[in-house]
Parts: C-alpha cells; structure tokens; sequence
C-alpha cells in the first residue's frame, strides 16, 4: 500500500476582497481544484489545492481565494490504484491547512469563525494521467522542501 507524508505547504497566491456592509448577511458560493503531480523518481509528489469562496453576486460584496503546494515524501508501489487513493489522502491532509489560511483572513477582516466546507474525494472518481517525465511550463521542480 503506498503512503504519503507531507513535508510542507507553501501559500502559492492569496486574492481577498471584503466590501460587505455591516450588519449583513450573505450566501457564499464554495469552490475547488486539486491535482497531484508525481516525480519521476516515484518518491516525491507536489499537490496543488485552490479554495475560493465568493457571495453569489459573483464575488462583489466578499471574494477570498487561496492557492497552496503541498510537498509530499511517498513510500510504496505507485500503480494507478495507489495513485487515486493518494489524490484523496493528499487533499486531507492539506485541507486543514488551506482551513487556516482563510479563516486567520476572515477573521483579520471581521468575519471571525469562518469555515470552509471540506469536500469528500472519492478515489474512484479520480482520473490518473500520465504526462511522462517532463515538467509542464510553471510547475514545480521536485523535490521542494
């Protein structure tokens, strides 16, 4: 069974915009990407997870988005099972703290207690593809640490 471990996050981009006029209330529309790259070396892999919340004026009013690595050290077979269960481990693992970056935002700009909702990944909804060795124009260099 492959495992993988975080070695670290990195903040990648951070967009904010709060104009919402006290007292209010509003509805947030929540989205998300997330996607694993592997390195050829079979031991490393970077995640890339981006969170944005906006009201449902189309982000007039309140906008937050974050866009976070995530470095992992992998251990075990890398088949294309083992690939979608780690695409699932990997989004757990990172998500608590993606958490903490929009609500520490939220809460410096008066939205205290502010609370993603955190997706279930389903392993078996994963598409695995195999790019090769390469490195595509913008991403990360493995390993990162």
């Amino acid at each position: 069974m492959a495992t993988a471990d975080l070695i670290g996050t990195q903040v990648v981009e951070i967009h904010f915009s709060n104009k919402i006029k006290s007292p209010s209330q509003l509805k947030l529309n929540s989205s998300f990407s997330f996607n694993v790259n592997y390195a050829p070396d079979g031991e490393h892999a970077v995640a890339s997870l981006y969170q944005s919340l906006k009201d449902t004026d189309g982000g007039e009013q309140f906008f937050c988005s974050v866009e976070m690595r995530g470095t992992f050290k992998l251990t075990g077979e890398l088949d294309e099972a083992a690939k979608k269960q780690l695409h699932a481990q990997c989004y757990d693992e990172m998500f608590p703290y993606i958490q903490k970056q929009v609500k520490d935002l939220c809460a410096s700009s008066g939205i205290p207690n502010m609370m993603l909702r955190k997706s279930k990944i389903n392993p078996e909804n994963v598409m695995v593809q195999n790019r090769g060795p390469e490195v595509p124009e913008g991403e990360p260099t493995l390993p990162i640490y």
